[in-house]
């Protein structure tokens, strides 16, 4: 019975211990978009997002390698719990357009609930660019990758269904993906705020066109 309930006692401690180091990364990321956010990726020192962590810099190396190695972990981060909030919302919606649509809103909806990401997107896209096509970034990669297959695999559900004409899924997905690229560099560009886009037109245009009839 006392190796028993050492055992489940070694496994609540485990799993504590886990839980822990999840919250400590999660906090780490959260202090390094802000401070990335505000003072630009490259003006920003470990030492900053460890003093607003509360963590001394030591404990940033447990988690991270380096600064690059930080920002790339805070887009997965980010983007990880878009992907989640749209596999939890497409589970209550059934019509491929809808389906479609929602994914897109999804994205500029977590943009203008954390505006420190998306300031982080957009003061440092060029560092981004780079980053994601290097080694450390095949991850980040991957989770892009991932968001734009959830695109094409609606739209090959609408194209089978005769809701769409004809035509590669694909294809059809990187010129929404397009527009929606080009709103995040209007962003960039300080253009328009986030107040400006309308996701719904976007994918409005993409379907209809603009032409009236």
């Amino acid at each position: 019975m006392s190796h028993i309930m050492n055992n489940n006692s070694n496994s609540i401690a485990l799993s504590r211990k886990e839980r822990d180091k999840i919250r400590n990364k999660e906090t780490i990321l959260d202090a390094a978009v802000h401070l990335f956010a505000q003072k630009g990726f490259t003006e920003t020192k470990l030492e900053e997002v460890a003093v607003l962590a509360e963590f001394g810099k030591g404990t940033i190396y447990n988690y991270f390698e380096n600064k690059n190695d930080l920002l790339i972990s805070a887009f997965d981060y980010a983007l990880g719990k878009v992907i989640s909030y749209i596999t939890g919302q497409l589970v209550n919606v059934s019509n491929p357009l809808d389906r479609l649509r929602l994914i897109v809103n999804a994205q500029f909806d977590y943009y203008r609930s954390n505006e420190d990401f998306l300031r982080v997107i957009v003061a440092n896209q060029q560092v981004i660019g780079k980053i994601i096509h290097e080694e450390p970034g095949q991850d980040l990669h991957l989770r892009f990758m991932h968001l734009r297959k959830l695109m094409v695999t609606e739209l090959q559900v609408a194209i089978d269904e005769h809701i769409l004409k004809a035509g590669n899924a694909a294809r059809y997905a990187s010129y929404l993906s397009g527009m929606i690229h080009s709103q995040v560099r209007s962003l960039n560009n300080h253009e328009i705020n986030i107040d400006d886009v309308n996701s719904n037109e976007i994918v409005d245009i993409f379907l209809n066109g603009a032409i009236h009839e």
